[in-house]
């Protein structure tokens, strides 16, 4: 996975909705009428991708956060858009 490009905001935008809530956020995607939990991580990945942020940008926006080894920050942004993208379009 390559995570210097930008994902289709608009698009991801488009499908679907996010409610930041204490610890995460909650997911509405507009055209299952699914409803997803994320945590605080998850949030700030989507909140970064629907503003045009590159998926680089966003693990940058969590090493500063939370203070944690780079590594971590890459595998569970990895997995994180997997599990994601079940649901939408990446």
């Amino acid at each position: 996975m390559q995570t210097d490009n930008t994902m289709a905001n608009t698009s991801l935008k488009d499908q679907i909705s996010l409610y930041p809530k204490e610890g995460g956020a909650i997911v509405f995607v507009n055209d299952t009428g699914e409803y997803l939990q994320v945590n605080e991580i998850g949030r700030i990945i989507l909140d970064g991708l629907m503003h045009g942020k590159t998926v680089e940008d966003c693990m940058n926006a969590i090493a500063e956060e939370y203070q944690t080894d780079r590594q971590i920050i890459v595998r569970d942004t990895e997995r994180f858009l997997a599990d994601i993208g079940k649901h939408v379009r990446l």
